[in-house]
């Protein structure tokens, strides 16, 4: 929304709803409070596609038999569940100091309990072997640290219908990445605990932070949000401190900063990783001590806020190189949530597509052809939801008709290859392949490691045309291949005619 002196944010005071000049912050996001709930969709509006059928499962739980929580019991009555110290887990093992702060994963479906192991420390044991992934039969025993679990069946049948969608109903996916997180957003809301949310631009980060705002005891307070890749270099502290009047030329009135707006609400700090460093440390102080001083008093004032962050970079290579703090690093990632990317997520496009037309127009019913289906099945989506909005916006607004199909989605040619059943079978790894050479000058380790890396993909990708057979033969996942195809600025692959 937009007023003749500026862009505004809302606000709550009390449950009222109050609005902010944003003029002199062009750096907060504006949240539209009634453009955010159109967001969400009443129960009886979802359609039968957000949930999945109804499945037939016994009735179980688990019973911790052995260790510093025994007699506790967590019957599984979903289809996630959390185990670990931390005490938003479902099952919270906190006495037991062998368990990591989330420790492993339940799962409840068709094949029965299944468990996984979220990279423990210490591991998940079953029958005396650690396993990463297991199913978990009636009167099974699984040891996590100290703790003993058993599998408690009542013999009873009923049946379970897994939904596709978070509590706040505003966001969707089906894949099991999404359906975890949709699962930790209510216990994590309900906890001060600091989070930090990763993954590539456009993937969603803000919009799950402002759901866990809006999740929190915090709802009825400010949540400001703050882009710090977009601070001016020069008013940074300022911008986030605030100042008093005449504390520097230009400041010709008493002005709150950021900390301070956010008082009693929630604070989100995106794009984290572009904060100078010089600016880390007193950021930590803040963290620290909950005070802040404005620029040019001498006056201590006390704030309190929750603390969001989010980066599209990979801060521990940064806390490595230098460039970020590793104290601070540790105060800003007590919980790190990675948001998939859409291409790592193709099954949730289905879900996801009708929604958003649904909400560029919502007095339209589009229909999208099996060739415009695939076509988005097919695209890379380097931007992720934020493109697949974009795209969709952009195809409604120069359709004739409601109905879609791949030529009006006008999608660049940038799309991965399928083999066909006649294909030739993919390539092995090539050999000889050319390694930088090590002369007299000094080199560091890392830097032909680098080198090295940066060379076996990129003739890996010449080789094989296809970034998934080259992934698969290199044994690592597509994501991870994408992060260094960025990373060293590879060409990708054309498509084969």
């Amino acid at each position: 929304m937009l007023t003749a002196r500026g862009r505004i944010i809302f606000t709550h005071n009390n449950g009222n709803c109050m609005r902010r000049d944003t003029k002199q912050h062009p750096n907060l996001s504006v949240w539209n409070e009634e453009e955010f709930e159109t967001l969400a969709m009443k129960e009886e509006q979802l359609p039968e596609t957000y949930r999945s059928p109804s499945i037939p499962i016994e009735e179980c739980s688990l019973r911790v038999v052995d260790g510093p929580h025994k007699g506790e019991e967590l019957k599984l009555e979903s289809d996630i569940y959390h185990i670990g110290r931390a005490d938003w887990c479902d099952l919270c093992l906190v006495q037991d100091k062998w368990v990591s702060g989330h420790h492993c994963i339940i799962y409840v479906g068709t094949d029965g309990v299944q468990v996984r192991d979220k990279g423990s420390r210490n591991g998940i044991f079953l029958g005396g072997h650690r396993v990463f992934d297991a199913l978990l039969t009636p009167g099974s025993l699984l040891r996590v640290g100290e703790s003993v679990l058993e599998v408690y069946s009542t013999h009873t049948q009923k049946e379970l219908s897994i939904k596709y969608y978070d509590a706040s109903k505003k966001l969707v996916g089906r894949s099991e990445r999404m359906r975890q997180l949709f699962s930790m957003l209510p216990r994590l809301a309900r906890r001060n605990v600091p989070i930090l949310f990763t993954g590539e631009t456009g993937t969603g980060k803000t919009t799950f932070a402002k759901i866990l705002h809006e999740q929190s005891p915090r709802k009825h307070k400010p949540f400001v949000s703050v882009n710090c890749g977009a601070l001016p270099a020069s008013l940074i502290e300022s911008e986030l401190f605030g100042h008093e009047k005449g504390a520097f030329t230009g400041a010709t009135k008493q002005t709150k900063g950021y900390f301070e707006q956010a008082d009693g609400g929630t604070l989100f700090l995106d794009e984290i990783g572009e904060l100078p460093l010089s600016l880390q440390p007193k950021l930590l102080d803040v963290l620290e001590r909950q005070r802040i001083r404005r620029l040019g008093g001498t006056k201590e004032i006390e704030v309190n806020f929750r603390l969001l962050t989010a980066t599209h970079r990979n801060l521990t290579d940064d806390v490595q190189d230098g460039r970020f703090r590793q104290d601070l690093y540790y105060r800003l990632s007590v919980v790190t949530l990675e948001i998939p990317s859409l291409r790592e997520r193709r099954e949730d496009i289905p879900l996801l597509t009708p929604r958003i037309l649904h909400q560029l127009d919502p007095d339209e019913e589009f229909q999208l052809t099996h060739d415009a289906q695939k076509a988005l099945q097919e695209y890379l989506w380097p931007g992720n939801v934020r493109e697949l909005r974009n795209i969709l916006q952009r195809t409604i607004a120069l359709l004739d008709g409601n109905v879609i199909d791949a030529k009006a989605l006008n999608l660049s040619p940038m799309k991965e290859q399928s083999l066909s059943q006649d294909a030739p079978p993919p390539p092995t790894i090539p050999e000889n392949i050319t390694l930088p050479s090590v002369g007299d000058a000094p080199v560091s380790l890392k830097d032909l490691i680098a080198q090295t890396e940066r060379e076996i993909l990129r003739q890996m990708l010449e080789k094989t045309e296809n970034v998934e057979q080259a992934a698969k033969l290199l044994e690592i996942s597509k994501g991870w291949f994408y992060n260094r195809i960025k990373k060293y600025d590879l060409e990708l692959p054309n498509k084969k005619e």
